[in-house]
This record gives C-alpha cells, structure tokens and sequence, in this order.
C-alpha cells in the first residue's frame, strides 16, 4: 500500500474539525446578514446617519443573544457528515484487514464513564476556580455568558448533548483514531488534547479541555467504543450546566470548608472512579479464527 503524505494526514486529521467550523461560519453569516436587514429596515434614511452607532449595537446585542442557538443548529448540521465520516473510516479499515473489534463490556459498567465525566466536570471546575486562572483570561466571562445566557432547554439539548456528541465524533472518534495509525497511544493522546484545549478559545477553559480530554481518550481506550467518552462529556457538559443553570452548590461555594469538603470528595470519588474501571472493565480485542487457530498452535 502506498504511503501517505503528510500533507494528506494533516488534512485527514484537521477537515472533520474544519467542516463544523465552516458550517458555524455560514450560519453565523446567514443570522447577521438576516438580523442587519431586519434591524436597518425599522429605520427610515434621514435616521439611518444620526443613529447608526446605536444600529450597529443592536444588531451586536441581537447577535449575541442567539449566539448559542446558532452553534447548536450548526452542530446539528454538521453531525450527520461526522457520522458519515466515522463509518467511512471504519468501511474503510474493514477492507484494508484493519478493523480491530472488542468483547463488548456489560451495559452498567458505562455508568462509571458517567460518574467520572461528573466528577471530573466538578473537581475540575473547583480547582480552576481556586488557581485565579479566571483573572487571567480576558475572554473566559464572556465566553461564559454567552454559552450559560440561553434558555435552559437549548443548553440542556444543545450543550449538554448535541454538543457533546459532535466534538466527541471529531476529537476521539475521527482525529485521534487517526492520530493513532502514525503515533503511538500517548502521543496521539497529548496532541489531540492540546488541540482539543485550543479549540475552546481562552486559558481556563483550555486547561479544563485538555484535563477532561486525557480522561476521555482514557475510556475511550478501557471501553474501545465511542459510547464511553461521549457519556463522559454528557454527563460532564449537563452537570456544568445544571450547577450554573439552577445554582444547586452555591451554597457550597459561599465559604472555603464546605468548597474544599466537596472538591476533595469529587478528587477522591474520581480517583477511586478510575480505580474501578481499571479493575472492572475488561474489553478484550476478538481476534479472527485464522489467529485464533495460530495461537493455540503455537501454544501447543
């Protein structure tokens, strides 16, 4: 088989990525186009001048309130191209004799993905929060209010599960997967989480992606399934949410013992998370008969 360029890995590793950022692009252009033409179109000539600051910043604020609705319509665009994606990859090393297959682990050991998705989400936040990175970041508080300033239902759908799924099919499922036919596990593993923490745009919530990122690519390698991070960064994503949504644990945040109490119990509950999976689940690669035969040849 004849060796790919790099030129041709790069642009293997980076077009899935690419497409969802396009696709936002359009949207993006599609809504300010629309909100500039509705916006200008209350207005007659002679205002047009006089108040052309004050247009300019309405259309600003109008675009920004639908912010977040507009990057979950292009993930909902955008994921049934990554799916497609993803299964041509899989035909794809199918037919080169590539496919690896896995013993499929029993359906209640996903809820220690979904446990340590919500502890990593919690003890992450909580130790970020204490590092005074947040001063540091210029862009973090409006990151944040514009993501946490929607309807509750569109974060929850949006943030908390389309969201999720789309950056789990483009940064495990399609670029690390293909990190990992020219690197080795941990490698592929680290540049795929320095990506991952790039892409969110600002210090805090970079360091936080590349942290949960190494944990999911983590389950993704215990479980050898999709499945496992994508129930990872749901049930992180929908945790986030709900604690800045509801304000369940402001309480807890409003003096250091009980902070500290519950950022060491979600530390501690993590680790021991992590303890299990290592100890409980077991997915085991389902070698052809050929292999199978070899083997027990040679063992004999």
């Amino acid at each position: 088989m004849t060796q790919e360029s790099w030129g041709k890995r790069i642009w293997k590793l980076i077009y899935p990525g690419l497409t969802y950022l396009v696709i936002c692009f359009i949207i993006e252009v599609i809504a300010a186009v629309w909100i500039a033409f509705s916006t200008v179109a209350k207005y007659d000539v002679n205002s047009l001048n006089s108040e052309m600051n004050s247009i300019i910043n309405s259309m600003l604020e109008q675009t920004i309130s639908v912010a977040l609705e507009l990057q979950v319509l292009a993930a909902a665009i955008t994921l049934p191209l990554l799916i497609l994606y993803y299964r041509r990859d899989r035909k794809r090393e199918e037919q080169a004799g590539q496919m690896h297959r896995f013993t499929w682990v029993p359906a209640w050991q996903y809820l220690l993905a979904v446990l340590l998705g919500m502890t990593a989400c919690l003890a992450g936040n909580n130790l970020v929060a204490v590092s005074g990175l947040y001063q540091v970041s210029d862009t973090y508080a409006e990151i944040s209010e514009m993501i946490y300033g929607g309807k509750l239902a569109v974060e929850l759908v949006g943030l908390g599960i389309i969201v999720p799924v789309v950056e789990e099919l483009i940064f495990r499922g399609l670029m690390y997967r293909r990190m990992r036919e020219y690197l080795n596990i941990s490698t592929a593993t680290v540049i795929c989480s320095l990506i991952f923490g790039f892409y969110h745009g600002n210090l805090v919530q970079g360091i936080y992606a590349f942290c949960l990122s190494l944990l999911m690519i983590y389950v993704y390698e215990r479980f050898h399934t999709m499945l496992a991070p994508i129930l990872f960064h749901v049930a992180a994503n929908l945790l986030s949410v709900i604690v800045s949504e509801t304000g369940i644990l402001d309480g807890v945040y409003r003096s250091a013992g009980p902070f500290w109490l519950t950022t060491l119990a979600a530390c501690l509950v993590l680790i021991g998370t992590v303890y299990l999976i290592e100890r409980m689940v077991h997915s085991e690669e389902i070698l052809p008969v050929e292999e199978i035969r070899e083997e027990e040849e040679e063992k004999e």
